[in-house]
């Protein structure tokens, strides 16, 4: 089964939404500071730790949701998954009960999702009305 991590200031950023983070979802912290090519970007503390957290432990899957940071994502060789993929497959592994009212929760603090995306991820884990 694939495991989730992330790095310190995803963690941090999640913090300021949710009061804690679930059990599954484990902090690593960087070893190295944060490529020049990566701390070059004009990306969010988030989104640059986490590739550079992939790329220092050969992982090859990232979660993204930030349209440049997923683009500069895939140009650095990395898989890009959204945040709604993962709660989708969280459910289907029986980690969540279900994704509706955490994707809620999300847009709620001003998560970005297009009403497409959002029916989608609905329509594929059985919540569609």
């Amino acid at each position: 089964m694939e495991k989730v991590a992330i790095p310190q200031a995803v963690a941090d950023e999640v913090k300021r939404t949710l009061p804690e983070l679930p059990s599954w979802i484990p902090i690593r912290r960087l070893s190295r500071t944060i490529p020049s090519t990566i701390a070059r970007r004009s990306l969010g503390a988030g989104e640059s730790e986490a590739m550079a957290l992939a790329l220092e432990l050969r992982i090859p899957r990232v979660i993204l949701d930030d349209l440049t940071a997923r683009t500069f994502g895939r140009a650095l060789g990395l898989e890009v998954v959204g945040t709604g993929a993962v709660l989708y497959l969280a459910k289907m592994r029986g980690l969540v009960p279900a994704v509706r009212p955490l994707l809620d929760a999300l847009l709620a603090t001003g998560f970005r999702l297009s009403p497409k995306v959002y029916l989608t991820l609905l329509r594929a884990a059985g919540e569609a009305e």
